[in-house]
């Protein structure tokens, strides 16, 4: 009888050991399972937070970059479009020079300048006088005609 209470308490004292035991086991494993879960959060929002960051500024570089590239294009397309428009009234200009020119390089056929002791001299050529034209703002006016 003795030895079956022994067995008995032996027994009881053996399971309050074993659920003490396995009571602190379940606790510390929910106590590092709340910490591993806790680190992670804070690696999650650490790392979470600097991808986000880094992947902020890489949208804001090639945001600039882009409209600076546009920018640009509009600038250059604006400058083509000015130095197009020049060209044509360059050639509108020419044109009408070269419509124009001929009568007056045959009408001042000849002349040349002549420079003797610091004086400059307009040279007519044969068979050519200067008729005075006239007077406007203190410039005179000459005509070249045939003698």
């Amino acid at each position: 009888k003795q030895l079956e209470n022994l067995s008995r308490s032996l027994s009881e004292s053996s399971k309050n050991a074993l659920s003490t035991t396995e009571s602190s086991i379940l606790k510390k494993l929910s106590d590092l399972e709340t910490k591993l879960s806790s680190r992670c959060r804070i690696m999650s929002l650490t790392f979470g937070k600097t991808c986000l960051q880094a992947g902020l500024v890489l949208l804001c570089l090639l945001l600039t970059m882009g409209l600076s590239s546009w920018a640009m294009l509009a600038l250059f397309r604006g400058e083509a479009q000015d130095l197009r428009q020049e060209i044509e009234e360059l050639k509108a200009g020419k044109a009408a020079w070269e419509q124009n020119f001929p009568p007056i390089q045959q009408s001042l056929s000849g002349l040349q300048l002549f420079q003797d002791k610091g004086r400059i001299y307009l040279v007519l050529p044969e068979g050519r006088t200067f008729l005075n034209a006239g007077e406007t703002n203190r410039r005179i006016y000459l005509e070249i005609v045939r003698k």
